[in-house]
């Protein structure tokens, strides 16, 4: 593996290795605004990057970090360790609009990471509406990459559209706010190639399956997107009403990633290429809910396209 790709590695595989980089290009590198307060309410807690969002607000000491959880009664090992720092927890799901007010009470900043579930789009809205009746200050979305850029091959991808749908409402809400738009995410690799259960057994390899023909994509890690996510939000008056195009520093190869997650993790990782219709076939074969199907190929397939067409344009920038 040339040198590049092994910077590569390091760069995004390591917590906050590209931060320094990042937080120069978005006006971070020096904080001599005043450090917010107030209840922060922090969606997706259970997920990679609102886990990490919430983690790096406790870690720096700020009074009053509220993260929701859909069934209180089986939390999972993240919110603990979250709660045990001092994050309140409470009751709320994307799917119950009555669990919105409680989950809002006295926030002042929300971090929203939508939610993976089925007509994810749909619960955007009332959820929006809510926190401007909560009186919310700030709020900050987590999109994807040329999500709001008109006739851009990216529309092509359904999640995408659903996400340029939900950045248009907030930019016109009463809401100050900050859009930070993403390309793929290392962490999508393993949760929408069903390499989650491999993950918990050490001696099982681990096997990742896509479509991408060998292109070169530009993954980000989740841990770059927390920490620019976590420095907005404590120093929100340069960022507001402002969007952000966050990627990582170089594109590389499926095939890179799995060497680079197998460097990682110190365990086997091994990528398979498969032509579009056999890896919809093998998708459908890996859900145990026949509920789940329809939706979720439909999005790992478009995502898998966008990294054939679009891989020229996955070059490192921020706008």
């Amino acid at each position: 593996m040339n040198e590049i790709v092994k910077d590569v590695q390091v760069a995004t595989l390591k917590v906050g290795e590209a931060c320094d980089y990042v937080r120069e290009k978005i006006g971070l590198k020096e904080h001599h605004d005043e450090l917010v307060t107030g209840r922060i309410f922090v969606t997706g807690a259970q997920g990679v990057l609102g886990y990490r969002v919430a983690q790096r607000l406790l870690n720096s000491g700020h009074p009053s970090t509220r993260i929701g959880y859909r069934y209180l009664e089986d939390l999972s090992e993240f919110a603990d360790e979250l709660s045990s720092k001092g994050a309140e927890v409470v009751h709320f799901d994307w799917k119950d609009k009555t669990t919105y007010a409680a989950a809002l009470d006295a926030v002042k900043i929300v971090f929203c990471v939508t939610p993976y579930i089925e007509n994810w789009a749909q619960t955007f809205p009332a959820f929006l509406r809510a926190c401007e009746k909560a009186g919310v200050e700030y709020f900050v979305k987590v999109s994807f990459y040329h999500a709001r850029n008109e006739n851009d091959i990216y529309q092509k991808a359904n999640f995408v559209r659903l996400h340029a749908a939900c950045d248009d409402l907030l930019s016109m809400s009463s809401i100050p706010y900050t859009i930070l738009s993403a390309s793929h995410l290392m962490s999508n690799t393993l949760v929408m190639h069903h390499a989650e259960d491999a993950g918990k057994d050490k001696e099982k390899p681990i096997v990742l399956y896509g479509a991408s023909e060998g292109k070169n994509i530009n993954y980000v890690s989740p841990n770059d997107i927390a920490e620019v996510a976590t420095r907005v939000i404590m120093y929100s008056k340069p960022h507001v009403r402002k969007e952000y195009t966050l990627t990582g520093l170089q594109p590389i190869s499926d095939d890179d990633l799995a060497c680079a997650l197998a460097k990682h993790s110190k365990r086997p990782v091994f990528y398979e290429d498969l032509p579009i219709n056999m890896l919809v076939q093998k998708e459908e074969d890996g859900f145990t809910s026949v509920d789940d199907v329809d939706w979720k190929v439909r999005d790992f397939i478009g995502l898998e396209k966008l990294k054939r067409l679009a891989w020229k344009r996955h070059w490192f920038h921020f706008s």
